[in-house]
């Protein structure tokens, strides 16, 4: 039986991705988006995501990689200006919440989680996961596994949805039962097969 439903917050509950973030970096470096994507994503944002360097370090080894000024990175600034709620998936957890026990779990910066806390209400969570705090992030396993310890609930019990399928790859490996996210008509009829 599910007894929790764990979402991911940037591309479910929250209208941003990262790769917004990798097309302006793109049109200011003059570089290719695969290009920007990787300088990013090879080493400094899983330590930024993480809790392991602070932004002004990342701001400044990537800005090294793109050949750009440090003050043109706009990691925060941007995030800010350009995230968005998705109301439609936050009536889901609504109504999921009034059945189940909820959580997000997120690979996020404190920065953008600090303001994301802001706006999302965060009442819709019984448990709150940020990779920045914990000092690991998605797809480790180990990261799920400690987020089913804390809710003290099986692997089986638990669905998880993320719109990275590596994330949803890396919850099934510990035997959460995990959904691919595309969009919230798709993720309906996924949830009402397990009969949510």
């Amino acid at each position: 039986m599910i007894r929790a439903v764990i979402f991911d917050l940037g591309g479910v509950i929250v209208k941003f991705t990262n790769d917004q973030y990798y097309h302006r970096l793109a049109e200011i470096s003059g570089k290719k988006h695969e290009f920007v994507k990787r300088a990013v994503e090879s080493k400094e944002l899983p330590l930024l995501e993480s809790g392991k360097i602070s932004i002004t370090e990342f701001n400044a080894a990537v800005a090294k990689k793109l050949d750009i000024k440090t003050g043109r990175m706009d990691w925060f600034s941007f995030y800010k200006k350009t995230v968005k709620l998705d109301m439609a998936m936050l009536k889901l957890v609504d109504s999921l919440h009034k059945r189940h026990v909820t959580a997000f779990l997120t690979n996020i910066d404190e920065s953008r989680y600090l303001y994301t806390a802001k706006i999302l209400d965060m009442d819709l969570f019984d448990y709150k996961f940020q990779s920045c705090y914990l000092g690991m992030r998605k797809p480790d396993p180990r990261i799920y596994v400690h987020v089913l310890k804390k809710m003290h609930i099986k692997p089986e019990e638990a669905v998880y949805i993320d719109d990275r399928l590596e994330n949803v790859r890396g919850a099934k490996r510990v035997g959460i039962n995990a959904v691919h996210f595309k969009n919230r008509r798709f993720l309906g009829l996924k949830l009402a097969e397990m009969g949510l």
